[in-house]
């Protein structure tokens, strides 16, 4: 298309700008795949001109807004309207005339408010002259900026901030144009894939936090920092970790190195704000003062406005842990091997057996005599006490001899001898070979349950995702977190990290701490299996790496995070860790044996020496078969008052009749 046959454009706009710089931001900004541009512009620049660039592009489809950042409302108004996008994750593209005071206000406002995205451009038209170090200086390397400037008559050059993978606040000329010639490189843009296949040796800024397996960090204190000063940055040392040889192998990959350092707030993410910043790592990463951070970080949509996530590096499930279930007392081992439920059905078996057969000897013999009853009464304790012995597996003499009995103690012998006493027996020597424990909490309802009933208290990390889930979650979240504030307070239902959860659990028996499954697993391997129980999966959650809002590599760690994933090698990774931990299990039980042992609390080391020593496979010893002996006692002693009732009772019944036979 000939801009210079365009209608309706007046002779003074061709004589100052002959058709060049409109012609050159047209086929400038052709060469963006573009639906929507906006366009803003101050009083050095006349309405004719920005008339007449309005028309050229409007001829290639694209629709086109304008504003007049001259006026302060509508530089607000452009803000607003850039926020909105960025929000709504539209695409901006904003193309601007003006004076460089009004480029350095722009670049600064944009990335106070966090409005970098990677669908977002902004193209500043410059003119003569090089670039002020103020505007440079507020290029991240994360906005795509262009800038167009005009050398010499009749040609105009292209700048990005994106040309090189090594380099920041830079800005190097990737086309150009001249007016016989055209656009010199088709397409306009480098293809970024090969910018950012090899970053050059380029330093990231990585914080870490010590969150086994994820990264084992060991802080150094400082010898020259004074009695009351925290560690300082990058006073720490990174032992492994999971994430640690994952931001290794990127690295080689890629060819950049990375500097460790320590976070001033120990937080892994938080979206608490203090002045308009988000606190934590994520705060970091957010103000552009972090390159990345790989870790144990759900994905969430509140923190997709402050950080870009890569590719999934772990597919975890929220979870709870609370203490092991204590073993149940042996002396009552007896009356567990059937629930409460069927005990009332066996009491009224011997209830009713007894009177059955008494009736069925009883009755025939009313209708029929056949044999001489001396005793009714007598008969019917014969035939209840025959039934008893029956359901105790011992043998005894039938009442009285017919088909009728003979069959109904048969039917009796089988259902009590191999039905009743055998399926007891069979569980009780398993009650004894295994002993019984509390009911395990495996779910959330039944932690609701425990916390209403026995006094359950449920911890979560400070700024994790379950705190978010619990806190505006509805249905069972919603009323966990009402109890959770109503037992134990606001200030009181977190915990620093999920470690110091897991130990608070070992300490304590009525305590649940939430958190991820992976990091909760592995702590409590760290800290004893046998010490804990790990509910069920409640939730699905995804972890992985958070970047800064416009990071122009996302998509080559995607590739590299996309291959290694699917091949298997993220969760080969996670297992080594485990096999780490396995191989070091001594070494670990020695450390937790130092802290115990470190620790003023007599009554906690004597609770946990007690529960290690009760966690030990042992024999069957005579210890746990006291129940037997309980009951045998207290049987004896039974025996003893109803005898002792008897002969205080016939003595009686003798001195009465001595007495009435001498009257």
């Amino acid at each position: 298309m000939n801009v210079n046959n365009i209608t309706n454009t007046t002779d003074n706009v061709k004589r100052q700008f002959g058709g060049d710089l409109v012609t050159a931001v047209y086929e400038f900004v052709g060469g963006f795949p573009l639906q929507e541009i906006t366009i803003g512009f101050d009083t050095s620049f006349e309405n004719q001109f920005i008339e007449y660039l309005v028309k050229v592009i409007q001829q290639g489809q694209i629709s086109i807004i304008t504003f007049n950042l001259s006026n302060p409302d509508v530089l607000e108004k452009y803000f607003d309207y850039l926020s909105y996008q960025t929000e709504q994750f539209l695409g901006v593209s904003s193309l601007f005339f003006g004076r460089h005071r009004l480029y350095e206000l722009l670049l600064i406002e944009i990335n106070e408010r966090n409005l970098i995205r990677r669908n977002t451009i902004f193209i500043f038209y410059w003119g003569r002259g090089t670039f002020s170090p103020f505007f440079t200086e507020n290029i991240p390397y994360s906005i795509k900026v262009y800038a167009i400037t005009f050398p010499r008559n009749n040609t105009f050059r292209l700048y990005y901030s994106q040309v090189t993978s090594n380099k920041e606040h830079d800005l190097e000329m990737i086309n150009w144009w001249h007016q016989d010639v055209g656009i010199f490189h088709h397409p306009t843009l480098p293809i970024t894939k090969s910018v950012y296949l090899d970053f050059k040796g380029r330093v990231l800024q990585v914080p870490v936090l010590h969150k086994p397996p994820w990264h084992f960090v060991r802080h150094i204190e400082s010898k020259n920092s004074s009695w009351n000063d925290s560690y300082l940055e990058n006073e720490i040392e990174v032992l492994g970790g999971r994430d640690d040889r994952i931001l290794k192998l990127l690295a080689n990959k890629l060819n950049f190195r990375f500097n460790y350092f320590d976070p001033h707030e120990k937080l892994q993410e938080t979206l608490e704000t203090e002045n308009g910043y988000v606190k934590g790592v994520i705060g970091l990463i957010s103000t552009r003062k972090a390159d990345l951070f790989i870790g144990d970080v759900e994905l969430t949509f509140e923190r997709f406005k402050y950080v870009e996530f890569s590719f999934i590096t772990l597919a975890d499930s929220g979870a709870f842990v609370t203490h092991a279930p204590r073993r149940l007392n042996e002396a009552l081992a007896l009356l567990r091997p059937f629930q409460w439920k069927v005990w009332p059905a066996i009491g009224v078996t011997v209830i009713a057996v007894g009177p059955i057969l008494y009736l069925l000897i009883a009755l025939p013999n009313q209708w029929r005599p056949r044999f001489r009853v001396e005793s009714y009464p007598r008969l019917f304790f014969d035939c209840t006490w025959f039934t008893i012995t029956i359901l105790l597996k011992q043998t005894g003499r039938e009442p009285k001899s017919n088909n009728r009995t003979r069959f109904f103690i048969i039917l009796l012998s089988i259902s009590a001898t191999y039905v009743i006493s055998d399926m007891y027996s069979a569980n009780l020597t398993s009650l004894l070979a295994r002993p019984g424990r509390e009911k395990a909490i495996h779910d959330l309802y039944q932690l609701e349950e425990a916390m209403i009933s026995r006094d359950y208290k449920l911890f979560i990390e400070k700024h994790s995702s379950s705190y978010g889930l619990l806190e505006n979650g509805t249905g069972i979240y919603s009323r966990l977190y009402d109890l959770m504030i109503i037992k134990q307070g606001y200030n009181n239902i977190l915990v620093d990290s999920v470690e110091a959860g897991v130990k608070l659990v070992r300490e304590s028996k009525n305590v649940a701490v939430m958190g991820g499954r992976e990091t909760l697993f592995f702590d409590i391997q760290r800290f004893g299996s046998s010490n804990f129980h790990l509910s069920g999966k409640l939730n699905t959650a995804y972890s992985a790496i958070a970047l800064q809002l416009g990071c122009p590599y996302i998509e080559e760690i995607n590739k590299i995070l996309m291959t290694i994933f699917e091949a298997g090698i993220i969760t080969k990774m996670t297992e080594n860790e485990y096999e780490k931990l396995g191989k070091g299990k001594d070494i670990s039980s020695s450390e937790i044996a130092e802290n115990v042992a470190k620790d003023t609390n007599k009554d906690l080391k004597r609770q946990i020496k007690a529960e290690e020593e009760n966690e030990r496979l042992k024999p069957i010893s005579l210890k746990m078969l006291q129940g037997a002996f309980y009951l045998l006692c207290f049987g004896n002693v039974f025996s003893g008052i109803i005898l002792i009732g008897e002969l205080i009772f016939y003595k009686r019944r003798r001195n009465t009749s001595n007495y009435r036979r001498k009257l």
